[in-house]
């Protein structure tokens, strides 16, 4: 049986196969549970990057104590470096996602400001169709009935309304394309 001190004295020496064979997987279990279960594939890593740095300071430890009590604390902080860089990493993603929700959130807030504002230039025989449709969510047929009109003249004044509602939003953009996506957009989340 090896012992720790025979171990330490070929690591002084520079030979390292008995150092691998007695303490290598002690290390990395080490190092694996340091690390846990999302990193712990960057346990080697740590190990080999501890050793590296005890090799080339091997004539100065004294004893086995020091010796293991270097190896652990340079896989403790290269475990702990890993893990904050990707904890800082995860932050900076979490936040970029917030940022993001955010712009969102304020774009389409003023898409919708936009449109209610477009909405409320439209004559009232065309807003009370949006709000019967769009709003409460009445079919064409229903809203006949209510208005006391036919079928067909609802379709007629629904397009005609979505027409002054295009041309009005491009007039405030200055793009058709996009007076166009906030309507779909409006009447797709208000639909579905």
């Amino acid at each position: 049986m090896t012992t720790p001190e025979h171990v330490l004295a070929e690591f002084k020496s520079g030979k390292l196969e008995t150092f691998y064979k007695n303490t290598y997987g002690q290390l990395l279990l080490y190092a694996s549970r340091y690390l846990g279960n999302d990193y712990s594939f960057l346990a080697e890593d740590c190990v080999q990057d501890a050793i590296y740095k005890a090799y080339q300071q091997r004539e100065t430890f004294s004893s086995v104590s020091t010796f293991k009590s270097f190896l652990y604390c340079c896989i403790r902080n290269a475990a702990i470096d890993i893990l904050r860089k990707n904890h800082a990493q995860e932050n900076y993603l979490s936040q970029q996602e917030e940022d993001i929700e955010f712009l969102n959130s304020i774009i389409e807030q003023e898409t919708l400001n936009l449109l209610y504002t477009s909405i409320a230039n439209l004559p009232e025989k065309y807003q009370k169709i949006f709000e019967l449709n769009f709003q409460q969510g009445l079919k064409n047929a229903e809203i006949a009935t209510l208005l006391g009109v036919t079928e067909s003249a609802i379709k007629k004044q629904k397009a005609q309304m979505i027409e002054l509602l295009r041309k009005d939003l491009r007039k405030k953009t200055g793009d058709d394309l996009l007076a166009i996506m906030i309507i779909l957009s409006y009447l797709y989340n208000h639909i579905n």
